[in-house]
């Protein structure tokens, strides 16, 4: 059996790890088939065409082998290909969802300006969701959970906000078209002052237009003054109704963002992108913080200085 052993160790050391596959073959035709074979032509040994045979059958083995190898590395290379095309498909969605969903989280902060319509919002929200969406096509179970969790309580939050946001915007319109016939009643008033000039200089002393001209002129001049008292009072409603707005509107949002995390931690989960999980939120959590005092400080400013308060 030594005998047998030893041409199998100086194969298999000669040809590395495909030497292993033909020190088996080589092997079992040595314990198999040679015994029976040479003992016909005689105990130890063999004729030159018996070694060829041998020599062929151990080639053969070795040609097998290595297309059954090639075939292996070419298969295993087709599903690292599909593996790295997957994770670039990823990559790409997240990446442009990651910058929606921050579009989206801000749209709730953008609801305290009043100068921006509902339609810019409302559009721009929708175009967002598209990009969002993308997720749950390329996305595992976690990150598809933990990014629809967090855009349902955005739309949620959102569509609140906007129905208070609604009342701010009637107002606020109200003072606008009130503004605009207070500005034609001041116009009239300094139409009259000018026809009163004119009238002057031209020595005029009729008693009835001068009655006219002072009637109009004291009319119009009510009529702005009234509207200015009713404009100031709107405003003063305005801008208290405002402010608790923006106050609901920023606490909302930092609410939302705290839900945050867990989709950013699901996202680096499938891309292989290692992060401290307790550190990265210790962070975030400090951040949000250091933001609420911030902002709470500026609205204490605000009120202070317009004598108004959030209740």
């Amino acid at each position: 059996m030594e005998d047998q052993i030893g041409p199998v160790l100086s194969i298999m050391v000669s040809y590395g790890f495909e030497g292993v596959v033909v020190g088996l073959v080589v092997f079992s035709l040595m314990k198999y088939f040679l015994p029976g074979y040479l003992s016909e032509k005689g105990k130890n040994l063999a004729t030159r065409e018996d070694i060829e045979l041998i020599t062929d059958k151990v080639e053969s083995v070795k040609a097998d082998y290595a297309e059954i190898l090639e075939e292996v590395k070419s298969n295993n290379q087709i599903k690292i290909d599909a593996i790295e095309r997957e994770k670039t498909l990823k990559k790409e969605v997240y990446m442009e969802a990651v910058e929606a969903i921050t579009l989206s989280q801000n749209m709730l902060s953008n609801l305290s300006n009043l100068n921006i319509k509902d339609d810019q919002l409302t559009s721009a929200f929708s175009a967002n969701a598209g990009k969002i969406a993308k997720v749950q096509l390329v996305g595992g179970q976690e990150t598809v959970k933990a990014v629809t969790q967090f855009m349902g309580e955005v739309a949620s939050n959102f569509l609140d906000l906007i129905l208070d946001r609604s009342l701010l915007l009637q107002r606020q319109g109200q003072i606008e078209s009130l503004q605009s016939v207070r500005n034609q009643h001041q116009g009239e008033v300094e139409r009259y002052v000018q026809v009163m000039k004119a009238l002057n200089l031209e020595g005029v002393v009729n008693q009835g237009t001068w009655e006219y001209i002072d009637q109009s002129f004291k009319f119009e001049c009510e009529q702005r003054d009234k509207l200015d008292r009713e404009i100031v009072e709107l405003w003063k409603v305005q801008n208290q109704e405002h402010l608790g707005f923006m106050r609901r509107v920023m606490a909302t949002f930092y609410e939302v963002s705290e839900k945050l995390p867990d989709a950013v931690l699901a996202v680096r989960g499938e891309l292989d992108l290692e992060i401290d999980e307790e550190h990265y939120r210790d962070i975030f959590r400090a951040n949000i913080e250091k933001g609420r005092k911030i902002l709470d400080e500026f609205f204490a400013k605000v009120e202070a200085q317009h004598g108004l308060t959030s209740e």
